[in-house]
Parts: C-alpha cells; sequence; structure tokens
C-alpha cells in the first residue's frame, strides 16, 4: 500500500526523521502501517484545507504531511515505549503545524478554514 494521496513517500519520510521504522519493530511498523499514518495525515490535511481529493503537491501540503506524519508515528512510538516525549525534535501541535503550513498556501487557491470539531484541534498533551 502507498499514502492514498502521495503527498509523502515512506522514503523521504524515513529520511526526514531518520527513522527505519521497520527496524524500530517490524511488525508494528510494517511498510502498511507507516504508509497508512502518512494517508491519515494526508487526510488531515486535505480536511483542514476543506477538500476530500489530493491537492497539488505544494511545499506547505508537503511539509504539513510530513511533520504531522512524525508527530503520529512518535506518538505511537511513546506509546509501544519506543521513545520518550522528550525525544521529539520539535514542540507544537498538529493544528499548529496545519495553521504554519497551509495557512494562505498560495498554491492551493484555497482559503484554510479548519472544520469543526476536527479531533487535531483538541491536542491531548504538548511535547515538553
Amino acid at each position: 500500500m502507498v499514502s492514498e494521496y502521495g503527498y509523502l513517500t515512506l522514503e523521504n519520510l524515513e529520511n526526514f526523521t531518520g527513522t527505519d521504522y521497520s527496524a524500530v519493530d517490524a511488525t508494528a511498523y510494517t511498510d502498511a502501517r507507516v504508509e497508512a499514518n502518512i494517508t491519515l495525515a494526508e487526510r488531515m490535511v486535505n480536511a483542514y484545507l476543506g477538500v476530500s481529493t489530493g491537492q497539488t503537491k505544494s511545499d506547505g501540503i508537503v511539509t504539513a504531511t510530513t511533520l504531522i506524519s512524525q508527530r503520529i508515528l512518535h506518538d505511537n512510538m511513546v506509546e509501544l515505549g519506543y521513545a520518550t516525549k522528550e525525544s521529539v525534535k520539535f514542540n507544537i501541535y498538529i493544528d499548529s503545524i496545519m495553521a504554519t503550513w497551509l495557512k494562505g498556501d498560495a498554491e492551493t487557491q484555497i482559503t484554510s478554514i479548519p472544520m469543526s470539531g476536527a479531533s487535531y484541534h483538541k491536542p491531548d498533551y504538548k511535547f515538553l
């Protein structure tokens, strides 16, 4: 399985994070599972932009998808005991990532209006 919208590849995510997820746990982090998390990040980006289909891959969309994927996988690694909260390289909520990288993204030609009730507006905790 590859990500649904193609904003980010598994290889690009692993290069960005410096983590070979299958080497951490080959059962928990199969390529298909990591790519499913990338698709989740892509869908969150689309929901934030108020669209249901893939967009042109602008720098903002790729960056937001990359950072959200990293955050989702890092949170999962903390839950499974493979990482600590302190090991994350950034201190930012998912909604802040979207506001920073997607607001006024000229290439999308869409005004970024968050969808009401979206779960990413209620962060569970903030990394230290």
